[in-house]
């Protein structure tokens, strides 16, 4: 009989099909399945494996896993990132670094930050603009520049620079896209970096534009238009270059937070469920095959009957201590209707705060409540945070490996 490569096995589970082995992700997509670099460094040691981090994420201090831990872990995919995936530095050369802890990884290239008055660490833009400070004492980078903050006029948004895909990226995608599916066997999650909801509060900031959804709708949906304008056009480009290669396309859009959703459900479908439509029903009738990933951190249940309608196959990351995301209600309520990829254990509590048992504990646990019936691709339900061990990151994984046979 013919073994079951990496790629048909998530791909059975994306059929809602029980396959050999519940599939498995780290670091396939930048949102939520990744590691922090310091852990990472950590890990290596831990199992005798020599090397440093390659940090391919710099705002959120993230490295890309090599070889010798996808098969440690049993990973079954593999991320195809964009060339520019944090902070705008490319990630086609490298240099050496260091990290807060004291030690080496390798960086982009282009990654120059430089000492403000404060201590901090900041990035210029090509315009000599700071977009994003990395504090005293912080792990990460948070972006500060809002292009539209105080814009009042169409006029503003008009001269707004949207989201495009440059013919060097686009060549870098093609050539990246066919060696992953040429030479590995994984599943490819192509990280498209496309947000709605995320993307206004990226360009107007958190609060101007919470507010603007209801004082000046007119506004948010002439940018919203544009936006997904640009969006279209983009994953064409996207599609012509990957998309004989890619199987799952993800998308993000964080619309929970930890007890309730950030917006209510009658916003999202008056306001940002129609662009969503439109943008994952193009990938659709590009390819029919796709399979569109929505990453949506925090209690998004009462969201995921329009999210389905939206046409989202795939939900992550399943945060387990978020309210209403209990596991076997989601699993018996949707589970036949989208794939949940994520949950396995949780980085706000278990895998950060609890005993090696309480974490093999929650993995057996979440192996038999989402595995069941395919539907399921099993992660941690958050990246892997600096003060997590090695030790207890190994109990996850001997214990997924233990335990994901159907």
């Amino acid at each position: 009989m013919t073994a079951i490569t990496s790629r048909q096995r998530v791909l059975m589970a994306l059929r809602h099909e029980e396959a050999d082995l519940v599939p498995v992700d780290l670091g396939g997509t930048r949102s939520s399945t990744g590691i922090s670099a310091i852990v990472y460094n950590q890990l290596l040691q831990y199992l005798g494996y020599k090397g440093k981090a390659r940090v391919f994420d710099v705002k959120q201090l993230l490295a890309e896993p090599d070889e010798r831990i996808r098969r440690f872990w049993g990973c079954d995919v593999i991320g195809l990132h964009r060339l520019r995936p944090s902070l705008g530095l490319a990630i086609t050369s490298w240099k050496d670094g260091s990290l807060m802890d004291g030690s080496s990884c390798e960086v982009p290239a282009d990654f120059n930050p430089v000492l403000l008055a404060d201590g901090s660490e900041g990035i210029r833009n090509a315009d000599g603009i700071i977009t994003a400070v990395r504090p005293q004492g912080s792990y990460y980078f948070e972006e500060i520049y809002h292009p539209l903050k105080g814009a009042t006029s169409y006029s503003d948004i008009d001269q707004h620079e949207f989201p495009f895909l440059s013919a060097e990226e686009e060549n870098y995608l093609a050539n990246k896209a066919r060696e992953l599916y040429e030479q590995t066997d994984y599943a490819i999650l192509g990280n498209t970096a496309v947000s709605i909801f995320e993307k206004g509060i990226k360009d107007f900031g958190y609060e101007d534009f919470l507010i603007r959804i209801y004082s000046d709708r007119e506004l948010v949906l002439y940018y919203l238009e544009k936006l997904t304008s640009a969006y279209l056009k983009f994953l064409e480009g996207y599609l012509n270059a990957v998309g004989k290669y890619v199987q799952i396309f993800a998308f993000h859009d964080d619309l929970g937070m930890q007890n309730n959703t950030i917006i209510s459900p009658t916003i999202y479908r008056e306001v940002f469920k129609p662009y969503h439509q439109r943008l994952f029903h193009f990938v659709k009738e590009k390819k029919s095959d796709a399979y569109i990933f929505l990453h949506s951190c925090g209690s998004v249940y009462d969201l995921i009957p329009d999210l389905i309608e939206a046409g989202v196959d795939i939900l992550n990351p399943v945060q387990l201590s978020a309210a209403k995301m209990d596991p076997a209600n989601l699993k018996k309520e949707y589970g036949r209707h989208i794939t949940f990829w994520g949950g396995g254990c949780s980085t706000q509590t278990t895998l950060t705060f609890g005993s090696i048992a309480d974490v093999e504990k929650e993995v057996v646990t979440m192996l038999r409540i989402f595995g069941r019936g395919g539907g399921y691709i099993f992660a941690q339900d958050h990246n892997i945070q600096p003060g997590v061990s090695a030790e207890k990151i190994v109990a996850m994984v001997n214990a997924v490996q233990r335990n994901r046979s159907y």
